[in-house]
């Protein structure tokens, strides 16, 4: 029964480990879809997150540009690189009785789902047939904040 020998330091490394590996992997299809909408990739392409469609189906709602379009997509992805920075440094120097820099990467995550649910309420994203983004992103800010809490709260034994 080794394999039940741990501590809790463990699980929340864990908790870290996932949101990196999962922010990583949204990145890395965000950038893909960017490749296939910018023309550098098939139509055909099915290895992409398919987000900037979407977006470009959120933003119409007030005539927005492509440029501005593009331009808040490429924010989003820059805001997601740096939460996947911070989430890897904070992993790779976890230690247990100082979480600054694991407070640090959860509120740039944080930030970034709020600001998410924010302009999904400003650009009525709740209103584009067929998807449910708010509840999505509200979710994800929701995860986040009680995996930062479990870090917190959790023993370290």
């Amino acid at each position: 029964m080794c394999f039940l020998n741990f501590d809790l330091v463990t699980v929340k490394q864990g908790i870290i480990l996932f949101w990196a590996v999962w922010l990583t992997l949204v990145v890395i299809l965000n950038l893909l879809d960017v490749l296939k909408n910018a023309g550098a990739l098939s139509t055909n392409w099915k290895f992409n997150s398919g987000n900037f469609p979407f977006m470009q189906a959120v933003v119409k709602v007030y005539g927005t540009p492509n440029v501005v379009t593009w331009v808040l997509y490429a924010g989003a992805i820059v805001w997601e690189i740096v939460a996947i920075g911070l989430l890897w440094a904070a992993l790779a120097t976890f230690d247990a009785s100082n979480l600054r820099l694991v407070n640090l990467a959860f509120l740039v995550n944080l930030a970034l789902w709020a600001v998410f649910v924010i302009m999904d309420e400003v650009f009525l994203a709740f209103l584009v047939p067929g998807f449910n983004i708010m509840e999505t992103h509200r979710s994800l800010f929701t995860a986040n904040l009680v995996s930062l809490m479990a870090i917190h709260l959790l023993p370290n034994t």
